[in-house]
């Protein structure tokens, strides 16, 4: 192919058509630039091409339309573009080694890399979410909003960091990110799906008037092998008009419609899950488990979740590596357990935490090569041991917590080797089939970075982490096709490896371990619920006392905006709190399809117990929805909170969901005089709303 009509080829594979039908004006500024770049042979490769690369005519396929761009050297780089939805694309890349020997080094490997030209006359606000790392203080790190400005003034280069921590994609900040254009009052959001150390930056130069967004593997610097082949992270871009809450909608919509799982071949919607962690650790027997799970079915809970501690070994933290079932702790047999739930209307689910192997355990011995150790690193100065990297550690954790979680030490179970995955899919399988388990709660307490660096051999960095994560894909993608029926749920000390990636292989997630704070478990659901329907945001009521008092009469109301549960001693809560917790979870099932749906912060982020907030979760279609309020200690008696995405010509009727009170209204005046409520301190009303059939005037 000569110069000429390679440099045509590459044009036509721009990024930019790709959003032909996006008909905003922020996308017209895109430069031309095939939307990744990395350091190659002494120089930059990309967004835009040289001379040393051809372009073969883009091919049609099953996941999208496939671009091939060759370098002299031997290197091919295939790039998947699909568009999900009228103004979003998501495109993947794959790197190839077509010669027979190895290839320079790769550093630098950027698979997001867009740049805007004329883009920073005015300035440009990013938007983006801390990840759910457990802090348990108010407002929390844990997706806190956060909205950063870049100014056309600034004379140095202004820019926005994001990334993840130890190798978990969510550990310091989310995957997703919001960049918008205040004077075109449209933006652009933008995932990555990467189970891993990924970066982001967003970065403007006012001297140039130019908007660069990139996103990378962190620190990857690898020579490819001959004929090796490695996959890069999922980018979805997609452009919107308006303010933040329609660029929120449109991603939540997408994630609903292109992402999210199904079981058994339906939409999964959130459901109420009991969870024996939080009250009850690792102490249980068969006999007070059998007593809290009858107290779980009366509350109305639809699954009961055995966490941790269900396996050989006297202390659940120290035991991993052995899975089978401990008959001590369950002497007439798990199977018999898993029935009685059952038996009470309940989904039956387990806890496995595959990856992070004790040494010692019946796993590291009969295979201690399919496990990755970090020879580099013992217990900290401090005594902080290498897996309390997700947690703040302070002194007293070294003299309140059991002597063996600090002698212990913990390997990586590889999942770039078939063999493990093929284990962990047949460990998992084997508990489903034969106890009946309908619900997997999958967790990961090891920050896996260290273990991925110190396996790699020079000149090799990022191969482990790599073949890795696409591994753990494989297995899960395997798993939920063998089991259509079985409900998934991501969780990793908290909520540390929510991404693209994984919102398309689980249903649900865990979100945080500070759950048992409902002020701090109401912050988080404001903040998530921008980015992720709430199917996905499972969070639980649970007390942290083994004798519960009810502090907060409405803790359970709290978290309304999510997959809500509950955990602790079921069996000991005084009859009041009981029936509120029945009350309240009546109401939150006749609302949860709502959660589903659009979704508008009323007011900020409540950071405080002093004001007022509100959330709206609202459906397009029908013109129905919630609007769920919440008074704090300080505030006024009564308040005026406008509505969203109402229809200002049509009529409305708003129920109390809790005392049944109704009123009626246009859509116009809840739009713009909002609609009252008075209640007390510390106090929350529901109001669900439909259209009326009558007109909006009288």
């Amino acid at each position: 192919m000569n110069s000429i009509r390679a440099r045509e080829t590459i044009d036509r594979a721009n990024l930019g058509p790709a959003w032909a039908k996006s008909e905003t004006r922020f996308s017209r500024l895109l430069s031309p630039g095939v939307g990744f770049s990395f350091f190659y042979q002494g120089k930059a490769h990309g967004p835009e091409l040289d001379a040393a690369w051809s372009a073969g005519e883009h091919q049609a396929t099953g996941d999208g339309d496939a671009y091939v761009f060759d370098h002299v050297s031997g290197l091919r780089v295939t790039r998947t573009v699909r568009a999900v939805g009228p103004r979003a694309i998501e495109y993947q890349l794959t790197l190839q080694n077509l010669s027979e020997q190895l290839l320079d080094p790769i550093s630098s490997f950027q698979p997001l890399n867009i740049v805007f030209v004329e883009a920073e006359r005015t300035s440009t606000t990013v938007h983006s979410f801390g990840g759910g790392a457990s802090d348990g203080c108010l407002p929390p790190r844990a997706f806190a909003l956060r909205k950063q400005v870049l100014t056309p003034s600034m004379v140095e280069h202004g820019m926005v960091e994001l990334g993840a921590e130890g190798g978990r994609s969510s550990g310091k900040d989310m995957p997703f990110f919001f960049v918008h254009k205040d004077d075109l009052h449209e933006g652009l959001f933008a995932a990555l799906g990467w189970s891993g150390q990924w970066g982001a930056v967003v970065r403007a130069n006012p001297m140039q008037q130019t908007l660069n967004i990139r996103g990378k593997i962190a620190d990857l610097n690898l020579s490819l092998e001959a004929g090796e082949e490695i996959v890069g992270p999922t980018i979805l871009l997609g452009f919107y008009q308006g303010e933040l809450s329609e660029g929120s909608n449109q991603l939540r919509r997408l994630i609903r419609e292109h992402y999210a799982p199904r079981l058994s071949d339906a939409e999964y919607t959130p459901i109420a899950t009991y969870d024996t962690f939080f009250g009850l650790g690792g102490s249980f027997d068969e006999e007070l488990l059998t007593r809290v799970a009858d107290e779980a079915a009366a509350l109305g809970q639809e699954c009961f979740l055995l966490d941790a501690g269900w396996y050989k070994g006297d202390d659940w933290f120290v035991s991993l590596g052995n899975w089978d079932v401990n008959e001590k702790r369950f002497p007439s047999g798990l199977r018999a357990f898993a029935d009685h739930v059952r038996n009470k209307g309940m989904k039956f689910g387990l806890w496995f935490e595959p990856e992070r192997v004790a040494e010692g355990s019946a796993l590291a011995s009969v295979h201690p090569e399919w496990v990755l150790w970090d020879y580099g690193r013992g217990n900290g100065e401090d005594g902080r041991p290498p897996w309390f990297g997700h947690v703040p550690w302070t002194e007293d954790f070294r003299t309140s917590l059991p002597e063996s979680w600090f002698s212990t030490r913990f390997g990586l179970l590889n999942f770039a080797r078939s063999d493990v995955q093929d284990y962990v899919v047949e460990l998992i399988s084997r508990y489903i089939r034969d106890f009946g388990v309908g619900y997997i709660r999958y967790d990961c307490n090891l920050d896996p970075l260290p273990y991925w660096n110190a396996t790699d051999e020079p000149g090799r960095r990022g191969i482990t982490q790599l073949k890795y994560i696409q591994g753990f894909y494989a297995a899960f993608d395997l798993l939920r096709t063998l089991h259509p029926d079985v409900i998934l749920e991501g969780c990793s000390s908290g909520g540390r490896r929510i991404d693209l990636e994984t919102v398309r292989r689980f249903h649900t997630m865990w979100i945080s371990d500070c759950t048992v704070d409902s002020a701090i478990v109401r912050f988080h659901l404001f903040g998530l619920s921008h980015l992720l329907p709430g199917s996905y945001n499972y969070v639980a009521y649970a007390p942290p006392v083994q004798h519960p008092v009810e502090t907060d009469r409405i803790s359970t109301q709290h978290m309304f905006a999510g997959a809500i549960g509950t955990g602790g001693r079921l069996d000991l809560w005084p009859p009041a709190m009981r029936a509120n917790a029945m009350r309240d979870f009546d109401v939150w099932k006749r609302l949860r399809l709502y959660l589903m749906e659009d979704y508008y912060a009323l007011t900020d982020q409540p950071g405080d117990l002093n004001s007022w907030s509100a959330w709206q979760f609202h459906d397009p279609d029908d013109q129905s929805g919630f609007v769920q309020t919440f008074r704090g200690v300080d505030a006024k008696e009564n308040r005026h909170f406008n509505l969203r995405g109402l229809d200002a010509h049509a009529r409305y009727r708003f129920v109390d969901a809790f005392s049944g009170d109704t009123f009626e209204t246009t859509g116009a005046d809840a739009l713009e005089a909002g609609i009252e409520t008075r209640q007390a301190q510390n106090a929350s009303r529901v109001f669900q709303y439909s259209r009326t059939a009558g007109p909006a005037s009288p």
